[in-house]
C-alpha cells in the first residue's frame, strides 16, 4: 500500500504519473488470499472519499503482473494464492500519457479506477475516476480561456506569464489574428446596414433596434459556444449525441426568441406607438430577434463542432466566426424583412 497522496491537481499536469493516487492496496503475487484480504481490513485511506475497487498484483520487482476486483478476492478460497485468481489481461495507463488522454479512457472503459505504470511496467499509482473530474474541468477551463483568443497549452502560463510577462510581439501574434476575423466580420456587417440604407432613411426606427439585434445575438452566441466547448472538453458531446445537442439548442434558441422577442416587440410598439408603422415595427423587431437566437444558438454549436472536425481549436477560432456569422445573418433578415413590411414608407 502506497503512503498517503495529499497531492495538489490544481497545477497543470503534464504527465498522467504527475496526478496518480498512490493509496492503494497491492500485493505480491505469491500472497495467499486471507493475508491479501486481512491487508484490506487493514487499509486505511487518508482521505475519507477514497475507496478501493481492486487488489494489485505485483512481482518482487513491483510490476504489475495481475488484478483482482473486491468481490472476486472475497469469493476466493483464504488458502489459495492469489496468483490463481488474478486477471493478467491488464488495461493500464502509461505514466507519461496525456492527463487528458488518461481521462477520455477512464470514461470510454467506464472502470472507477486504472492503474499507472511506468516503462517497465512498475506500478506507480492509481487513477480515480473522481479525481479525473478535476482534470477534465482544468482542460475545460483551458479551452473556455482559449475562446477569448489565446491559443497556448499551459493555462496556468496563460493565466499570468503569458498575459502579463510575454513581450508585446508575443502577445500581439497570440490575440490579433482573430481580432482581424472579428473586424472583418464587423465591416461586412457594416456593408449589410449600407446596402440598406434607403430603408434606414425612411423608417429612421429602425436604427434604434439594431444593437438590440446585435447584442442579444452575441449574448446568445457566446451562452451556446461556451457550452458546447465545456461539453466538447469534459467529454459530453461527440460523434454520438452531437446531433442531438444540436436540435435540443435550436429549440432552446427559438424559446429564448420567443421571449425575448415578445418583451422587445412590446417595447418597440409602446415606444412608436404615436407613429402609423408601430405595429409593423414591432413585427420587425419580433421576428428579427427570434431569428437571430435561434441563428446565434445553432451556430454556437455548429461552428465549434466544424473547428474541432476540421482539426482547428474549436474555442480560439469559434468565437469571431459565431459573430460574424450572426450578425451578417441577423442584420440581412432584420432589414429584408423591414423593406417588406414598411415598403409603403420607403
Amino acid at each position: 500500500m502506497g503512503a498517503a497522496s495529499g497531492r495538489d491537481l490544481e497545477f497543470h499536469a503534464d504527465r498522467a504519473a504527475e496526478i496518480t493516487d498512490d493509496e492503494y492496496v497491492a500485493v505480491t503475487q505469491d500472497t495467499f488470499v486471507g493475508p491479501a484480504i486481512e491487508k484490506f481490513r487493514e487499509f486505511d485511506p487518508t482521505a475519507e472519499e477514497t475507496t478501493v475497487y481492486y487488489l494489485y498484483v505485483t512481482d518482487n520487482s513491483d510490476r504489475l503482473v495481475g488484478v483482482m476486483s473486491l468481490r472476486e478476492l472475497l469469493n476466493a478460497p483464504e488458502d489459495d494464492v492469489v496468483e490463481e485468481h488474478m486477471v493478467t489481461d491488464l488495461v493500464t495507463i502509461d505514466g507519461d500519457a496525456d492527463p487528458e488522454y488518461a481521462a477520455d479512457e477512464i470514461v470510454e472503459r467506464d472502470f472507477p479506477a486504472m492503474p499507472v505504470v511506468d516503462d517497465d511496467g512498475v506500478l506507480v499509482g492509481v487513477l480515480r475516476t473522481d479525481d479525473m473530474i478535476e482534470v477534465v474541468e482544468e482542460e475545460a477551463t483551458e479551452d473556455i480561456l482559449k475562446s477569448a483568443g489565446f491559443s497556448f497549452a499551459d493555462v496556468e502560463k496563460s493565466r499570468s506569464s503569458a498575459i502579463l510577462e510575454s513581450s508585446i510581439p508575443r502577445i500581439l501574434r497570440l490575440r490579433l489574428p482573430w481580432l482581424i476575423v472579428a473586424l472583418a466580420g464587423g465591416l461586412l456587417a457594416g456593408g449589410v446596414i449600407e446596402h440598406h440604407e434607403e430603408t434606414l432613411e425612411g423608417v429612421v426606427a429602425l436604427a434604434f433596434f439594431v444593437p438590440v439585434i446585435m447584442d442579444m445575438g452575441g449574448n446568445v452566441g457566446t451562452q451556446a459556444s461556451t457550452i458546447f466547448v465545456r461539453g466538447l472538453a469534459l467529454g459530453q458531446i461527440d460523434d454520438r449525441n452531437a446531433v442531438r445537442h444540436f436540435a435540443r439548442e435550436g429549440l432552446i434558441g427559438l424559446l429564448i426568441g420567443l421571449i425575448i422577442g415578445a418583451i422587445g416587440a412590446v417595447a418597440a410598439y409602446v415606444w412608436q406607438i404615436d407613429e402609423p408603422y408601430a405595429f409593423e415595427l414591432a413585427t420587425v423587431v419580433f421576428v428579427g430577434l427570434v431569428a437571430v437566437c435561434v441563428v446565434a444558438s445553432v451556430v454556437g454549436y455548429v461552428i465549434p463542432w466544424l473547428m474541432n472536425k476540421l482539426g482547428f481549436d474549436p474555442a480560439a477560432a469559434s468565437d469571431p466566426l459565431i459573430t460574424t456569422v450572426k450578425d451578417v445573418t441577423a442584420l440581412l433578415i432584420y432589414f429584408g424583412l423591414a423593406a417588406i413590411l414598411l415598403a409603403e414608407l420607403l
